[in-house]
């Protein structure tokens, strides 16, 4: 009589090899396509995927797996193959390395490839230029948001943008067309996120409702002086920047101007000789 096969139990050494081989096929291709991803300016404005996944998708992909792969390569060494791990290790520290040779070049190599990565030598730094170039390429076929880090405005910060319009105009427009929301300090980004749509789709909304272009030329008057951005005041650019106010007070002092937080970009824009849209890049791209 044949018996039966014995029935075999899980086997961890098996499970961390196979998750090992997914993390790093996962970590591979994630870092691939965040080599050629957009920046955040493109990426964070909603418009760009990848596989059907976001910047921040694959952004998190990639960390979480890392993470993993890190957790597993601990437990394959010191839990699964620890007793092959100590015997190698006590018989080398009774014979000596072996394979010195072979360290000394891996330790080279890796020296080098480290080295040359910081200082952007040949072909380290094309590489990485190359991956730049890719990055900058899309902006040419995807929707770029009117102003830097937009998905981060707020609807009090938006009617400012939309020539100063009343936030509870901008309230009604969302409920009107569907959309969730908290309070008026919730960011184009959140609305979107709660609804299941990008920050774009968002911002699509409030033009097409107040008129306002997507290169933001509605926001410049007819005399090209920037009605939204000549009522920023110098706090509301520190804000949306993220640039401290005691640099944007010291970078105009430079120029002569002594401001403070409640100075306007108008006024700015006046002592500058520019428009208030070119002094709110002049400002934030320090």
């Amino acid at each position: 009589m044949i018996m039966a096969e014995k029935k075999r139990g899980f086997n961890l050494r098996s499970f961390i090899t196979f998750s090992l081989v997914i993390s790093t096929i996962i970590m591979s291709w994630s870092g691939i396509i965040l080599y050629i991803a957009p920046t955040g300016r493109i990426a964070n404005w909603g418009t760009w995927k990848l596989m059907l996944f976001t910047k921040s998708e694959w952004q998190a992909l990639h960390t979480i797996f890392s993470y993993l792969f890190f957790i597993l390569f601990v437990v394959h060494l010191f839990f699964v193959n620890w007793r092959t791990f100590l015997t190698y290790f006590r018989s080398k520290i009774r014979t000596g390395l072996n394979r010195k040779w072979e360290l000394a070049a891996a330790v080279i190599i890796s020296g080098i490839v480290f080295t040359g990565t910081l200082r952007n030598w040949t072909p380290f730094g094309p590489v990485m230029f190359f991956g730049e170039k890719v990055k900058e390429g899309w902006a040419e076929k995807f929707e770029t948001p009117p102003a830097i880090h937009m998905e981060n405005y707020s609807l009090n910060q938006l009617s400012v943008l939309f020539d100063s319009t009343d936030i509870t105009d901008l309230k009604k427009t969302l409920e009107v067309n569907g959309i969730r929301f908290r309070d008026s300090d919730t960011t184009l980004k959140l609305i979107a996120e709660r609804n299941a749509k990008t920050p774009a789709s968002i911002y699509e909304i409030f033009r097409s409702r107040y008129g306002m272009k997507n290169d933001s030329k509605k926001s410049e008057s007819a005399s090209g002086q920037g009605q939204g951005y000549g009522k920023y005041t110098l706090k509301d650019v520190s804000e949306n920047s993220g640039i401290d106010l005691e640099v944007l007070i010291r970078t105009l002092k430079e120029k002569g101007l002594d401001a403070d937080g409640q100075s306007s970009l108008r006024s700015v824009a006046d002592h500058l000789g520019v428009t208030p849209r070119e002094a709110f890049t002049m400002l934030t791209s320090k």
